[in-house]
C-alpha cells in the first residue's frame, strides 16, 4: 500500500534551492536511509513530507487518513504530563482504526465496505494494533524508562526528553516513521534495541542516521541527497557506499578520458588553422575541425565530485615508549554509587582501545581519571604515563577554545601564516574563517577541535565521543585518519561500526564494574548480550513487485531505430576521423625527419594527399549525420 508520493518538490531557503525536484515513495515496509552532508536538507524534507513545512513548489499526494510521525529535534512536554501519558498518547489513532473497523464489519456483505475494511485491517494489524500492551512494555524497558511511567516529563534531561518523544513515535501507530537521527543519547544497547524492535515494524521507514551500523542493519535503500537533488541506491549503506566508491572511481576515468580527448583535437585544430591559409582544402578541413572541437566541447562532462576523504586530517606522533600508561587503585563514586573500581592496568604502544558501556557509567570520568583531570577516591591510586608521551584529549564539550576570537586568530596563534592554509585544507571556506567561535556550529567545532589534535603529534589520543556532530563522509574520513595513526588511542564512542573499524581491544564499563577484553566491541557484545524481551511482531506487508523499467514507445519504432543507427554512426565517424588525424600528425612528423630522399618525401606528398581526401568525406559524413540528428 501507498502511503506517500512527494512529486518534484522544490524549497527555497534565503536565496538557496535547498531542494530541487526531488521526488520519493513510500509503502508499508519500505524502508530508506537519507544520507547526505550536513545542511543538505535532510531535515528539511523530513518536515515535508510529515506536513510541517510547505514546499516551495511539487505535490505531495498522501494515503487517505494517512498519519506520518516525525521525531522532533527539541521536543517540549507540559505540566503534569507523565512519563506513560506521553508514550500511550500515540494509541489514540490505533482506537479510532479499532473502533471504524467495528463499525465496518456490520456491513462487510457490501463489497465496497468489505474492500475498506480489509484495507483498514491489513494497515491496523502491520501497525501493531493488536500488540499494543506488550509494545509499550518493550519501548518502556528498551529505552530504560521502566518504573518511571509517572514521573513528570517536563523534568527530564535533554538526552531522556529525546528518548521518550523517541518512544512515543514508535508507539503512534503511524503508516510512517520520519526518524531524524533517532540514535542520539542511546547507547550501543539501546541502539542494538532499536534496530531490532523496527525490524518487525511493517510501515514505512525513513532514517536519518549517522550510526552506519544501525543504517546496515535496517536499510533497504539509500537515498542521497547531494546539491537539491534526490537519488536512490538499492541495499543498505555498505552496499551504497561500495556503489558510490566505484561510481566515482569511473567519474574520474571517465573526465580524465574528456581532458585527454579534448588535448589531442585542440592540438589537431591548432595545427589546422596553421595551414588554412596556405591551401582551400586545408581552410575547409579548418572550418570541419572547429565544428567538431565545438561540438565536442558541448559534451563536458561534470568534474568528478572531490572526495571528502581528501579532507586534510593527518595525526601525526612523536616516538612512544612501550609502556605509555600505568593505572594502580583507581576508584570513583557518584552519590554513595560506584562507578568503576580498577586495580591495576597497562596500555602498551599501539593499541587501540574502545571504551564501552551504558550511558551514565561513567566512561568520561574514568578517562579523566587516566589523565590525571580528576582524582582517585582511593588515596592509594596512582596514575602514570611513559617517558615522552604528550596526550591530546578531545572532550564532548568541545572545551578549550577562546568564544571570543575568531577561527582564524585561533589558528593563528598555533600555525602563525599557515593558518589560512590549514583551515581549508579542513574544508573551512574563507569567509568562515572570520566567524568567532561561539558561532560555529556543532560539526565546526569538531573539525576545530580534530584540527588542533591534528597539529599536536600528540603519541597517545583520547578521543570521548569524536564521531557527534559529523557527517558521514566526514567520519569515514576520521575513520581513514585514525587508521593511518602511528600512537596509542583510545575511543568512546556510540558508533559501533566507527569502533570496530578502529579498536581490537575493548574496555567494558557497567555497573561500577570494569572490564577488559582482547574483543572488537561488536565481540565483546554478542558475548555479553543476554536474551532480552522479544519485541511484538507486526505483520509485514510484502513489497510490491517492482515495477520492469519502461519501454521505448512503440509508436514509431523505425524513427527510434533509425536514430539509434545515425548515433552508431556517428560515434564510428569520429572514431575513425580520430585515427587519420593520428596517422597525419605521424606522416608530418616523418616528413620532417633530416635525410630523406626525394622518393620518400614523393610517397609521404602521395598518402598525405590520401589521407587528407579520406579525412575530408569523413568529415562531411560526420557533419551530415549531425544535422540530421539534431533536426530528428
Amino acid at each position: 500500500m501507498r502511503v506517500l508520493y512527494a512529486e518534484n518538490l522544490e524549497y527555497h531557503l534565503g536565496g538557496r534551492d535547498l531542494l530541487d525536484k526531488v521526488s520519493l515513495e513510500l509503502r508499508l515496509g519500505k524502508r530508506v536511509a537519507l544520507v547526505g552532508a550536513n545542511g543538505a536538507g535532510k531535515t528539511t524534507l523530513l518536515r515535508l513530507l510529515s506536513g510541517e513545512l510547505e514546499p516551495s513548489a511539487g505535490r505531495i499526494h498522501r494515503a487517505q487518513d494517512a498519519y506520518l510521525a516525525l521525531l522532533p529535534q527539541d521536543p517540549q512536554y507540559g505540566p503534569e504530563v507523565t512519563i506513560a501519558a506521553v508514550l500511550k498518547s500515540g494509541f489514540e489513532r490505533l482506537e479510532r482504526l479499532e473502533r471504524e473497523l467495528a463499525a465496518l464489519e456490520q456491513g462487510l456483505a457490501d463489497p465496497e465496505i468489505y474492500h475498506r475494511w480489509e484495507e483498514l485491517h491489513a494497515r491496523f494489524e502491520a501497525l501493531g494494533g493488536y500488540t499494543r500492551r506488550s509494545r509499550y512494555e518493550a519501548v518502556l524497558k528498551g529505552l530504560n524508562f521502566a518504573g518511571r511511567e509517572r514521573e513528570e516529563a517536563r523534568v527530564l534531561s535533554g538526552g531522556e526528553a529525546r528518548r521518550l518523544a523517541l518512544g512515543a513515535v514508535l508507539l503512534s501507530g503511524a503508516d510512517a516513521l520520519l526518524l531524524d537521527e533517532p540514535t542520539n543519547h542511546l547507547d550501543l544497547e539501546m541502539r542494538a534495541w532499536l534496530a531490532e524492535y523496527l525490524r518487525s515494524y511493517g510501515g514505512a521507514l525513513v532514517l536519518v542516521s549517522h550510526d552506519r551500523h544501525f543504517l546496515d542493519a535496517l536499510a533497504r535503500e539509500v537515498a542521497m541527497l547531494k546539491e537539491g537533488k534526490l537519488r536512490l541506491y538499492e541495499g543498505n549503506y555498505s552496499a551504497f557506499w561500495q556503489k558510490r566508491r566505484l561510481e566515482r572511481e569511473e567519474e574520474e576515468r571517465r573526465y580524465q578520458t574528456w581532458l585527454d580527448e579534448e588535448k589531442r583535437l585542440k592540438a589537431i585544430l591548432e595545427q589546422a588553422k596553421a595551414w588554412a591559409h596556405s591551401s582551400e582544402k586545408h581552410a575547409i578541413r579548418k572550418l570541419a575541425v572547429e565544428k567538431r572541437y565545438e561540438k565536442f566541447l558541448e559534451t563536458r562532462p561534470a568534474p568528478p565530485e572531490r572526495d571528502t576523504k581528501a579532507l586534510g586530517m593527518r595525526f601525526p606522533a612523536l616516538p612512544s615508549p612501550e609502556r605509555v600508561l600505568e593505572a594502580l587503585c583507581l576508584e570513583k563514586n557518584l552519590a554513595g554509587r560506584r562507578l568503576f573500581r580498577l586495580e591495576s592496568l597497562v596500555v602498551r604502544r599501539g593499541e587501540r582501545i574502545a571504551l564501552i558501556g551504558p550511558n551514565g557509567a561513567g566512561k568520561t570520568t574514568l578517562l579523566k581519571v587516566l589523565l590525571g583531570l580528576l582524582p582517585s577516591d582511593d588515596p592509594a591510586g596512582r596514575v602514570r604515563t611513559g617517558i615522552g608521551i604528550k596526550v591530546g584529549y578531545y572532550d564532548q564539550q568541545l572545551s578549550g577554545f577562546d568564544p571570543n576570537l575568531t577561527l582564524y586568530e585561533t589558528l593563528y596563534r598555533m600555525l602563525g601564516e599557515e593558518a589560512h592554509a590549514a583551515l581549508g585544507a579542513w574544508r573551512f571556506p574563507f569567509d568562515a574563517q572570520y566567524k568567532k567561535v561561539a558561532h560555529l556550529s556543532g560539526g565546526e567545532r569538531a573539525r576545530l577541535a580534530l584540527l588542533s589534535l591534528s597539529l599536536q603529534e600528540a603519541n597517545l589520543l583520547v578521543l570521548d565521543e569524536p564521531t557527534n556532530h559529523l557527517d558521514l563522509e566526514t567520519v569515514e574520513a576520521l575513520e581513514e585518519a585514525l587508521g593511518r595513526y602511528e600512537g596509542t588511542l583510545i575511543l568512546v564512542s556510540h558508533d559501533l561500526f566507527f569502533l570496530d573499524r578502529l579498536a581490537s581491544r575493548t574496555w567494558h564499563l557497567q555497573g561500577g564494574v570494569f572490564t577488559n577484553h582482547p574483543d572488537t566491541p561488536s565481540a565483546l557484545l554478542a558475548r555479553l548480550r543476554q536474551p532480552t524481551m522479544e519485541p511484538p511482531a507486526y505483520r509485514r506487508e510484502p513489497e510490491p513487485p517492482r515495477a520492469k523499467p519502461l519501454e521505448p514507445s512503440r509508436d514509431n519504432p523505425r524513427k527510434i531505430k533509425g536514430r539509434w543507427h545515425k548515433e552508431r554512426e556517428r560515434e564510428r565517424l569520429e572514431a575513425s576521423i580520430g585515427e587519420l588525424e593520428a596517422r597525419l600528425q605521424a606522416l608530418h612528423l616523418r616528413a620532417n625527419t633530416p635525410g630523406l630522399g626525394p622518393q620518400e618525401y614523393a610517397e609521404i606528398a602521395e598518402e598525405q594527399t590520401r589521407l587528407e581526401s579520406d579525412l575530408e568525406a569523413q568529415y562531411a559524413r560526420w557533419e551530415a549525420v549531425s544535422l540530421e540528428l539534431e533536426e530528428g
